[in-house]
């Protein structure tokens, strides 16, 4: 019985070994981001004219619009 239970360590160890790095790499990947970084990006994106909504009054009519 200690012979089968010595041919089971390699692979129960490797087993356990998967399970940690998993579980490590599922705590990394689900905590909370940071959001100073983001408010950084929407920042990037308000100043931009070409994102701009056609409906916002500060909007005015680009040359390839035209009225129909």
């Amino acid at each position: 019985m200690l012979a089968d239970l010595e041919a089971l360590t390699p692979p129960l160890i490797m087993a356990v070994a998967f399970l940690i790095g998993l579980a490590l790499f599922l705590r990394h990947q689900m905590r909370p981001r940071d959001r100073s970084a983001d408010d950084g990006e929407e920042a990037d994106i308000a100043g931009r004219a070409s994102n701009d909504d056609p409906g916002d009054v500060n909007h005015g009519p680009s040359s390839d619009q035209h009225k129909v």
